[in-house]
């Protein structure tokens, strides 16, 4: 990738009049750095302010470029050149190289360091309607969510960066991890939200929904996404339509190749079937049975629309039961499983003999019945914690035995964080909400930092379950340590 530093040419100017060197000075208020092959007119790196600082931040920016220049070709050129980790760099050396990215301003590569490390959640929605009964995000119903112009703010500030630092593993993609880390390769757009509900606005009011989103985190960051949904009402015709464009859109394998998963959730913590064991032990088994086929035929519905993905290997269905609680275990789910896959036949059946816009033969049925048979194949018992709207759950069935709490971890977690600061020995993941704040997270449990991107809607967020206040990972506990490795001295 080529780079051409500009100036302005009369800071070359070798005529000795006193008016044309105070010319001289004041045009240094605007070197620029342009991006090869860039035409955006915001790709550009201007300093302003002082007429004087700007020349020391353009000479840092350069030698911050230099340096990542000097690091590419080291790696292209050396046989281990792919294990280098970026966490192990001397940031000193590449500070400036984000001046004149907007959503980065006031960070230093340090901040930015920690908070690309396992990226793992850009939160461009907050809250649910679900109200599943296990989730350990306790998500209720919200309307914040980001603009369209902050969440590009974000992927093109990284596409923009990326770009400078060639291929250094910004997003810790070759982290070696233990058995109780994981390393994504995903960047999600949700964290209690369901992917059907999220679509944002930009300021002219054009709505942009999970295909727009996700193919900007591919194109911009180079990271894949992943699309989680529990089903939606059926007779809700937006979201119907809008499921069956999602199901014609991942199913070319141009538009799939953006997900690293394509998942349905289907569990007994729906709050249509947790509503209906209410009215089953209160002896009212119409409402039971009412709320029961509700269930089913949402999560029938579902299947029949994303049809046209059961031949792909990302699409799953995940099914969670819990042993602990009558009604709510193994074989309680295996019966909502027949039921659901019956219904998931007749819709089949049905759809042959009138529109067929998926069965155009006998024989489409026994194929994606067999698939989707092949994709309801694994009950998950496990991967459960007593986090969020779970303690609830547990309180209303009487269920006194333990299970897994994430809390437990908090005091080692704080602990290798103020020991360590960026190279800490627990990997996490990073979460930015709606808001640009950026947290450190385990999914049921969130850490926060004085690291915030610069977006344009700082309103408040809905709380974070689980947030850990007290234990605040300041500037200086993630900024303070350095552990120059063998791959700092090569900077």
């Amino acid at each position: 990738m080529k780079v051409y530093p500009i100036y302005n040419t009369n800071l070359y100017n070798t005529n000795k009049d006193n008016s044309i060197r105070q010319n001289r000075v004041l045009n240094a208020q605007i070197p620029m750095y342009h991006e090869s092959g860039v035409s955006d007119k915001n790709s550009s790196v201007n300093f302003t302010g002082n007429p004087f600082a700007p020349v020391a931040d353009c000479l840092k920016f350069l030698k911050a470029l230099k340096s990542a220049r000097f690091i590419e070709r080291y790696l292209q050129n050396h046989p281990n050149g792919e294990q280098m980790l970026f966490r192990n760099l001397r940031m000193e050396t590449l500070e400036g190289i984000q001046y004149g990215i907007e959503v980065f301003k006031g960070l230093s590569m340090k901040d930015i360091q920690f908070l690309s490390e396992n990226l793992h959640v850009i939160a461009v929605k907050r809250g649910c309607n679900n109200m599943c009964g296990h989730c350990y995000a306790d998500a209720k119903p919200s309307n914040r969510e980001m603009s369209w112009e902050d969440f590009t703010l974000i992927t093109r500030g990284f596409k923009k960066l990326r770009k400078r630092l060639g291929k250094l593993p910004l997003f810790g993609e070759n982290i070696d991890i233990t058995k109780d880390d994981k390393l994504f390769q995903t960047t999600e757009l949700f964290y209690d939200a369901d992917c059907m509900n999220i679509a944002i606005k930009d300021k002219k009011g054009k709505v942009h929904d999970m295909r727009e989103l996700i193919t900007e985190v591919y194109e911009s960051m180079g990271r894949k996404s992943c699309f989680d949904t529990a089903g939606w009402n059926p007779n809700n015709a937006f979201m119907q339509k809008r499921a069956e464009e999602y199901a014609e859109y991942f199913s070319k394998p141009e538009n799939m190749e953006k997900l690293n998963a394509f998942n349905l959730s289907f569990n007994v913590f729906n709050a249509s079937y947790i509503a209906s064991v209410k009215a089953l032990k209160a002896k009212d088994f119409e409402k039971a049975n009412m709320l029961r086929n509700k269930f089913t035929d949402r999560i029938a519905n579902a299947l029949f629309t994303f049809t046209p993905l059961f031949e792909h290997k990302d699409f799953g269905v995940i099914i969670r039961s819990f042993e602990k609680a009558k009604h709510f275990g193994g074989m309680d789910m295996l019966n909502l499983l027949a039921e659901v896959l019956t219904k998931l036949q007749r819709l089949y059946e049905t759809d042959l003999s009138h529109s067929q816009k998926y069965i155009k033969i006998p024989e489409d049925i026994k194929k994606y019945m067999d698939l989707a048979i092949e994709k309801t194949g694994h009950i998950y018992i496990h991967d459960l914690n007593a986090a969020g709207r779970m303690k609830q759950f547990m309180r209303d069935f009487k269920i006194k035995e333990k299970i897994p709490e994430y809390d437990k971890s908090v005091d080692g977690i704080y602990y290798y964080m103020q020991r360590d600061g960026r190279h800490h020995k627990i990997i996490g993941h990073r979460f930015v909400d709606t808001d640009g704040r950026v947290y450190f997270m385990n999914y049921a449990m969130f850490f926060p930092t004085e690291i915030r991107l610069n977006l344009k809607n700082q309103a408040p967020t809905p709380p974070l379950a689980n947030l850990k206040e007290e234990c605040l990972l300041t500037k200086e506990i993630i900024n303070r340590k350095e552990l120059p490795g063998k791959w700092s001295d090569y900077i």
